[in-house]
């Protein structure tokens, strides 16, 4: 539609510059234009139309349908067609099944939810291992349902489909003309016939959330399949005849069947097309003894085995008693060589490597960054503050081990003090004599989730001077990325000045401080004392060397530039504004050019990083890099997950998608 619209702008562009085009149709193709997420064609396209004045407009009735549509809409049916629809619209049915089925380029699945009369729910997910469209997709959705409710003894069944063509086909009111839909329907129409009674009914997609979300589930690259959800592969169509050949050859209907039946009984398949493919393959396999063989390049025959065999197959060379638990390329290369074959050796051999458990527990960390950097910007002086610990360090004078550090988000200030113990109450003490007793009441602050930062008074404290707290996970402390990077440049100043005395870190933290504040920081380039207080601070170089302004000092002349320097003090913490934005733009293109974007949904199975602390330390260096897994269940914020794992209950702080990874069961 889009296409279609773009194609007619630049074909009849003068009409478009010099008029107001409206568009009719039914199809929401304003709201596609403007998504966010719209592909990079789209993109464009909508640039390149956002210069006309288009509007969009529902189209209207066609005219040549205005009297059929009159008809239809105020003929009445008779009294006894009435009588029985109100009847059966009364009719409350005892099982009700809802039904949906869905198909992309990634597959197609379909899903099923039988509601009992008793209220329970039964939930099945179907994985076709075969090409399908949309309406084959829903009937075979439909018709699974239909199976599943006549095995569990359903007589009177109420059905929900959002497809409109298969509801209508059922109902008669419209002709299934294509081949395959009308066996499909054949085959519906006798599997309801099964039952007492029976009514369908056409919903909209909201209403049937539950059966679409089992259908795109089935064939969703992470394959999760919680307890209460059934999954089922189809092989085949429903509507195809499953032939009687298990008798002949011993075996189980597979790829190998055709074959085996050209080549021994020279039977074709009644498609022409189907006919002429199979003549083609047939040419590299040969029977012998009653085996499949094809005839190879690496191998002059390799067997040919069947779907179950293959998974056996698979799992012995890769976790078996030779097996070296190689990846997936590799594995279908030794199986290649060992003399087996079959179509989707490859595919099936990724699967089986992803899946392998100890394969997922010692795989190496990842060290792509899985989400978009997000920059934080302060709207004024001092509104949005940073807080995090540096520690442990060498023990100084009054016992001191930890230091805690406070940096403002605008104007780069720094406050740090040490600490002999890490408490709520110093915590509480730091902030209100540091920030707010000299800087005032601030708009936000940004920490870790210890339990200094998130106690019951500490969030107190916060709520009665209308503070946002803002938490960052402490496994991943590039979340709070502004005090990190001060927190690295405070201990590369203290390691300089001390050399061999680091005890007395505490005595020189005043002078690290004061040589951060009078130093340009490079994403303002300006300092922050001068940030802070419109002027630069005279530091002792000044004094000992007499430098200009010391030695030309005069207290009327230096209180009027002083004056002049408040008055010059917005514009410059404006243009340090747009120098700290350009300079978080530039990062965050670097950052982002190396991230590999890895979401999870909930209810995902993961599996977690081992941290140093749940690192089992008797295994030493065979310990597992991975442990788990877990399940998605909530999202605390943007790339951080809150887990559960069976067993353990809740896990008390979220995780960075950073140290998860998807798990296969």
């Amino acid at each position: 539609m889009a296409l279609t619209l773009i194609t007619a702008a630049r074909k009849l562009r003068p009409y478009f510059q010099a008029h107001r085009i409206r568009v009719y149709t039914n199809c929401p193709l304003k709201l596609i234009l403007q998504k966010p997420e719209v592909s990079g064609r789209l993109t464009k396209w909508a640039i390149e139309l956002s210069e006309f004045d288009v509007e969009y407009l529902p189209r209207t009735a066609i005219k040549a349908q205005a009297v059929a549509d009159f008809v239809a809409e105020f003929t009445e049916p008779s009294i006894e067609v009435a009588r029985m629809m109100m009847e059966q619209n009364k009719k409350i049915f005892k099982w009700q099944l809802r039904v949906d089925g869905s198909s992309n380029t990634h597959g197609s699945g379909a899903g099923v939810v039988l509601t009992t009369p008793e209220g329970d729910s039964i939930e099945c997910a179907l994985r076709f291992d075969f090409k399908a469209t949309n309406n084959q997709a829903e009937y075979e959705a439909l018709i699974a349902g239909l199976k599943i409710s006549t095995v569990l003894g359903a007589d009177e069944v109420e059905i929900f489909s959002d497809s409109q063509v298969v509801v209508n086909q059922v109902l008669d009111e419209y002709q299934a003309r294509d081949e395959s839909m009308a066996t499909y329907l054949e085959l519906a129409k006798e599997l309801l016939e099964r039952f007492k009674q029976y009514r369908i009914v056409h919903v909209p997609r909201e209403e049937n959330e539950k059966a679409d979300a089992l259908a795109k589930l089935a064939f969703a690259t992470i394959n999760i399949w919680p307890n209460n959800i059934s999954m089922i592969r189809l092989l085949q169509p429903s509507i195809v005849k499953t032939k009687e050949v298990g008798a002949v050859f011993g075996e189980r209907n597979s790829w190998i069947t055709p074959i085996k039946e050209y080549l021994i009984n020279d039977i074709l398949p009644s498609d022409p097309l189907e006919a002429k493919r199979l003549k083609y393959r047939a040419t590299r396999y040969s029977v012998l003894n009653g085996e499949l063989y094809k005839r190879g390049y690496s191998r002059a025959l390799q067997r040919c085995v069947g779907p179950e065999e293959a998974e056996g197959i698979l799992r012995s060379i890769h976790s078996g008693n030779c097996g070296n638990h190689a990846g997936g390329a590799s594995l279908a290369h030794k199986t290649l060589r060992q003399g087996f074959y079959w179509p989707t050796l490859f595919a099936d051999s990724k699967r089986v490597a992803a899946r392998c458990e100890a394969c997922q527990k010692i795989t190496n960390n990842i060290r792509q960054p899985p989400e978009l950097l997000q920059s934080i910007t302060s709207p004024w002086p001092f509104a949005m503050w940073g807080i995090d610990l540096i520690g442990p360090m060498p023990t100084a004078t009054g016992g001191a081990k930890h230091a805690i550090v406070a940096v403002d988000y605008f104007t780069k200030w720094v406050e740090a003090e040490p600490l002999v113990h890490i408490t709520e109450a110093n915590t509480i003490s730091f902030v209100k004599k540091n920030i707010l007793y000299r800087f005032g009441i601030p708009n936000t602050i940004i920490t870790d989730n210890g339990t200094q930062f998130d106690g019951r008074k500490f969030r107190e404290l916060c709520d009665k001077y209308g503070i946002n707290n803002y938490y960052a996970s402490p496994a991943h402390p590039q979340t709070n990325g502004q005090t990190e990077a001060v927190n690295k440049i405070i201990k590369h100043n203290l390691k300089a000045k001390l050399a061999t005395k680091k005890g007395s870190w505490a005595d020189k933290l005043p002078q690290v401080l004061w040589a951060y504040r009078t130093t340009e920081r490079g994403s303002t380039g300006e300092t922050p004392y001068s940030m802070a207080y419109g002027a630069e601070a005279v530091i002792p170089v000044e004094t000992s060397f007499s430098s200009p302004r010391v030695q030309l000092f005069q207290p009327e002349i230096n209180i009027d530039m002083l004056k002049c320097g408040l008055d010059e003090l917005e514009e410059r913490r404006e243009r340090a504004q747009i120098r700290n934005t350009a300079y978080q733009q530039r990062v965050a293109r670097y950052y982002n050019s190396h991230v590999r974007e890895r979401r999870f949904a909930l209810g995902d199975l993961v599996l977690k990083r081992v941290n140093p602390g749940t690192r089992d330390k008797a295994a030493g260096s065979l310990a597992n890099k991975w442990e788990g897994p877990y399940q998605i269940t909530g999202i605390a914020g943007h790339g951080a997950y809150r887990n559960t794992r069976e067993g353990f209950g809740k896990l008390p702080r979220p995780c960075n998608a950073q140290y998860l990874k998807i798990y296969f069961p």
